[in-house]
């Protein structure tokens, strides 16, 4: 086995393995701070949040005679069969 092959080989793979961990920290310090750049602008230029006009909001009397009804009901069909 040549030595020298040996020696590229693995001066290739440091190098590779540098140049990936750089590469990783630059991206984690770029997401953190492109998170903080965001969460500023954010502050500035909030979202708009839609309502839904068409959606009811139902109060619990309504709520809870719909249960009544649903349990007569099913009590109705049960003593017929």
């Amino acid at each position: 086995m040549n030595l020298e092959l040996l020696k590229s080989g693995i001066l290739l793979m440091i190098i590779g393995m540098g140049v990936v961990y750089f590469f990783l920290t630059i991206m984690i310090y770029v997401v953190g701070f492109s998170s903080k750049i965001i969460s500023i602008a954010s502050k500035y230029f909030p979202e708009e949040v839609e309502e839904d006009i068409t959606v009811k909001k139902k109060t619990s009397s309504t709520s809870d005679s719909e249960i009544a009804l649903a349990i007569a009901c099913a009590v109705a069909e049960r003593s017929r069969a």
